[in-house]
């Protein structure tokens, strides 16, 4: 990690991994890579390598010798990007502990693209998280989107597009990264991963690879385990939501609702007859019968819109733990009312 003039974090790896997943992609850019919009939004589920890709394609951009949109690696831009000094490259995201991209961000990358390219034919700018931009940094950004200077080139990553304004969306071509097919996954894990259930795994990470790297780094099937016995024992009166909320923060707010979402899904696919080897948590099958009427699905519903609703409140001013303890306390009352 490092911090550009502006104090933008900027995360560019000398060399990120270019995962088999993203071939097709790949291939489509490399067919139009001299024609390519002035704004692409890679967008995909969490744990797809969208980061990753930006930075290879930023410095494929840069490159003074690109192929079929790989970077040579050895010319003096390659080199400088390696360095992470190239001046013609700039990194937005998240500062330190801020909830938010601010408009002085967006402003500054202005200044930026105002200039001539020092090195290259262009100007290249990531913005990651894009949907972290608050609402004043957005309306900066379209302004630059809608009259994008010449020679410059926009890359914006995002997991939750829905939280970028419709105008930025509209303003950009789209590059979707798609799950791969669970055995393109599981064969990249099994060289990254001495878990010998690799397929539980992904099947927990909703079959994005990264995601279950981490987990499985995370050692995170005992984490689990815990996760199923605290929400039991708050289901039974045994543990209260305030101090539950406050451990589960420790392990990442935005990683908890992922498994709590997976978690009433597997509930909702028990009521509607699904097979254990169709749950992300199997622990769930062997009690099949006594969690299958055990709740209403249409209370299971609503709870899952209240998680997703928290989705979207990520990355706002909105306090981290007040929304753990809202979910929670929400869980106790579905508990209680079946």
């Amino acid at each position: 990690m490092a911090a550009d003039k502006n104090n933008n974090p900027v995360s560019f790896s000398t060399a990120p991994e270019r995962y088999p997943w993203h071939g097709a992609l790949w291939s489509a850019l490399a067919r139009q890579f001299e024609q390519l919009p002035h704004a692409l939004l890679l967008q995909g589920r969490p744990g797809l390598g969208k980061h990753d890709f930006a930075v290879q394609l930023a410095q494929a951009l840069l490159c003074e010798q690109a192929r079929d949109g790989v970077a040579c690696g050895q010319c003096h831009s390659c080199r400088l990007f390696a360095a992470g000094t190239h001046p013609d490259l700039a990194g937005v995201g998240l500062v330190e502990d801020a909830k938010s991209i601010t408009v002085d961000q967006i402003r500054a990358l202005g200044d930026f693209l105002s200039l001539r390219p020092h090195t290259a034919a262009r100007k290249v700018v990531i913005i990651s998280p894009a949907e972290a931009m608050n609402i004043n940094a957005a309306n900066s950004l379209l302004k630059l989107l809608e009259e994008p200077p010449l020679g410059s080139m926009l890359l914006l990553v995002t997991s939750h597009p829905a939280r970028l304004p419709a105008t930025i969306r509209s303003r950009c071509a789209h590059l979707l990264f798609r799950l791969p097919a669970p055995a393109v996954g599981q064969a990249w894990l099994q060289t990254r991963s001495r878990d010998e259930d690799g397929t539980a795994l992904l099947d927990m990470a909703g079959g994005a690879p990264l995601l279950a790297e981490t987990l499985a780094r995370e050692e995170f099937p005992p984490l689990r385990t815990q996760l199923l016995q605290d929400l039991a024992a708050l289901s039974q009166g045994r543990e209260h939501p305030v101090s539950c909320a406050a451990r589960w923060k420790g392990l990442g707010t935005g990683r908890i609702l992922g498994w709590l979402h997976g978690f009433v899904a597997d509930l909702i696919k028990l009521q509607m007859g699904a097979p254990a080897a169709a749950l992300h948590n199997p622990e769930l099958g062997s009690r099949g019968r006594q969690e299958k009427n055990k709740y209403k699905i249409s209370e299971l519903y609503g709870f899952i819109d209240a998680i997703l609703e928290k989705y979207r409140q990520l990355n706002s001013p909105l306090d981290e733990l007040l929304m753990l303890e809202d979910i929670l306390i929400r869980w106790v009352r579905l508990s209680r009312l079946q």
